[in-house]
């Protein structure tokens, strides 16, 4: 079979998906149907949209609905990487070998009404695509799909693994953001009693763990793509 950045285009086949403002984004089987809200992730997507509306948190989360289905992976057209959600991530794959380990950029404003590039690391938690209200409140975001991403974030002390040494010290409270924030696949290699990230987005980042090269990340396997008993097409 032809490698995705081989096919002559590069858009949607079979059972993906892609909605208007994703261009570049292919959201992928398993799909699953959101038949009860949860609380908890309400809660974060409150946050997040309240943050990129400049809303309060509590006025958002009384309008939101429930997200419409998860989706297990994603690819990014164009030579981009494909991502796997935790729920789909083979168990049998190494620690160091899973394509839910993810870079991401988020952007927000400071105190001082300046904008602030932080760039962190995570587990790929879940994947959703939630369509918002025609409704004058969510201004530029009214009556638009939105595929979101659900992300534990790594406690690396701030640093930038295509810098310098980078480590995954301990994992913090989850977050949503949109999956158009979502960079690369990263891998951990055991550096003593530590997980090192390694960040291939930069050429650098090969000088720093010697053991690195007992990561390859993981190829997308075609014949688990296809396990959609139970999942919800549209």
């Amino acid at each position: 079979l032809a490698s995705w950045d081989d096919r002559e285009g590069d858009g949607p086949v079979g059972f993906e998906r892609t909605f208007e403002g994703y261009p570049d984004h292919i959201i992928r089987p398993p799909f699953k149907k959101i038949t009860q809200q949860d609380p908890s992730l309400q809660q974060k997507i409150a946050q997040y949209v309240a943050q990129v509306l400049g809303k309060r948190e509590s006025e958002v989360k009384k309008r939101l609905p429930t997200p419409l289905f998860y989706a297990g992976k994603l690819r990014v057209c164009g030579g981009g990487d494909s991502f796997r959600t935790t729920a789909v991530t083979s168990r049998a794959a190494t620690p160091q070998r899973k394509n839910c380990y993810v870079k991401y950029e988020v952007t927000f404003e400071n105190r001082e009404h300046s904008l602030i590039r932080v760039t962190g690391y995570g587990d790929l938690n879940k994947i959703f695509v939630l369509t918002l209200a025609s409704d004058a409140f969510f201004t530029s975001l009214s009556s638009k799909t939105l595929i979101l991403a659900l992300i534990t974030p790594w406690n690396t002390e701030g640093k930038d693994a295509t810098l310098e040494n980078t480590y995954l010290l301990s994992r913090r409270a989850p977050i949503v953001t949109d999956v158009r924030s979502l960079k690369a696949v990263v891998g951990l290699v055991p550096v003593g009693k530590r997980w090192g990230i390694v960040d291939r987005t930069a050429a650098t980042s090969t000088r720093y763990f010697a053991d690195m090269e007992t990561w390859g990340g993981t190829s997308e396997s075609e014949t688990d793509m296809e396990e959609v008993d139970e999942f919800f097409y549209t």
